[in-house]
């Protein structure tokens, strides 16, 4: 009886040496991660020099509901970027609506996909390509590649990267232009950088201004006020004045024809 008390204390004791461990572990992870999201994007946005930065557009979904698109028109707002699918089948309720009512207001527009990691991404394309008239649209397609929102994913980075290229690859073969890939800097260094290079980068960088010029568009701000819209919206900014922008849209309109 005495040994078999001995090996369960000893076996309990191995049980709560684990725990502890792994509590030690979560603690200084979960701070990481937390010191690692202030850095980025626990704070009001950068405070933008407007006489660098002259062109400025917003990017929605259905989570802002319902939108004056005539008041946002009326606030400065130059161009805006819809969502429209994620993944292989969901469909964004809002698109088609902010789509119609967007343009009848005289701002430019865009449609983004969200990737799905662990999906096939031809698949996804083939969603995106059944919802979008890309015709019809003022800016390039755009792929949305973060790990926010695929924290449930445990696809490997290469994999991962295999199907970003299926995914674009797919849009190109039907659209005959090359869309511009949203990401931040952790997504970009995790999977962008060094294999996609030869892409339109629209970089998420909300503390301070990117420090390099490889992108067309940066998200400054995920805390944005834009009349016409209930509550935050993330704010955009195109890396040149109106005359690059126009230019910019004239460029890919030509390719439409």
């Amino acid at each position: 009886m005495k040994k078999k008390n001995k090996k369960r204390l000893k076996w309990w004791l191995l049980a709560i040496g684990i725990l502890l461990i792994l509590s030690i572990v979560a603690y200084f992870s979960f701070n990481n991660i937390k010191d690692y999201y202030k850095s980025y994007y626990e704070c009001e946005g950068v405070r933008i020099d407007d006489k660098k930065y002259t062109v400025f557009g917003i990017d929605v979904s259905s989570h802002q509901d319902e939108i004056d698109w005539e008041k946002v028109e009326e606030d400065g707002i130059e161009f805006a970027y819809l969502k429209a699918t994620e993944g292989v089948n969901f469909v964004d309720k809002k698109y088609k609506t902010n789509y119609l009512n967007a343009k009848e207001n005289g701002i430019l527009v865009g449609a983004y996909h969200f990737f799905r990691f662990g999906t096939s991404g031809k698949e996804q394309a083939q969603n995106f390509i059944n919802q979008v008239s890309i015709e019809n649209l003022d800016l390039p397609p755009v792929l949305d590649v973060e790990r926010h929102g695929n924290y449930l994913s445990f696809s490997k980075v290469d994999q991962i990267r295999i199907e970003i290229k299926n995914y674009l690859t797919e849009i190109e073969k039907n659209y005959f232009v090359k869309p511009i890939i949203y990401t931040n800097i952790e997504g970009y260094n995790d999977y962008i950088k060094g294999f996609f290079d030869d892409y339109e980068i629209w970089i998420c960088r909300i503390c301070s201004e990117p420090d390099n010029k490889h992108w067309t568009l940066w998200q400054y701000s995920h805390k944005g006020e834009v009349d016409g819209i209930e509550g935050k919206v993330d704010l955009n900014t195109f890396n040149g004045d109106i005359e690059d922008f126009i230019e910019y849209v004239n460029q890919y309109k030509e390719l439409q024809r």
